[in-house]
């Protein structure tokens, strides 16, 4: 992960984007590839190819990690870009329905937590 201490202003960073971002603040899960360990996260904002999320001072994702979004039936297999303090930038490689079990598994134990 790099910390983006470059002094790139957000006009800069988004003029770099391929797709627009939208609002988002929705609840969502970070997930390592083997499903063994998560981490809860809010989804800022997001796009067609990435998001912005954040998380809880002290906590750290992958490099690849899978984001499951609360309420919708889909993961993406996503990278990470860029950090700056806990908000985390994510490119998104693929877009999964939840059909992979163990995925559909952790995002209804979290929900239900």
């Amino acid at each position: 992960m790099s910390e983006s201490g470059d002094g790139k202003d957000s006009a800069a960073a988004a003029a770099e984007r391929r797709r627009p971002r939208k609002r988002a603040q929705l609840r969502g899960l970070a997930v390592l590839h083997d499903g063994t360990g998560t981490v809860d996260c809010r989804i800022e904002d997001v796009s067609e190819t990435g998001a912005r999320i954040s998380v809880n001072k002290g906590r750290a994702i992958p490099q690849n990690l899978y984001l499951i979004v609360a309420g919708k039936e889909t993961a993406h297999d996503a990278i990470v870009v860029w950090t700056k303090g806990q908000e985390i930038g994510l490119n998104f490689v693929k877009t999964l329905q939840l059909e992979m079990q163990f995925l559909r598994r952790l995002k209804l134990e979290r929900l239900r937590s």
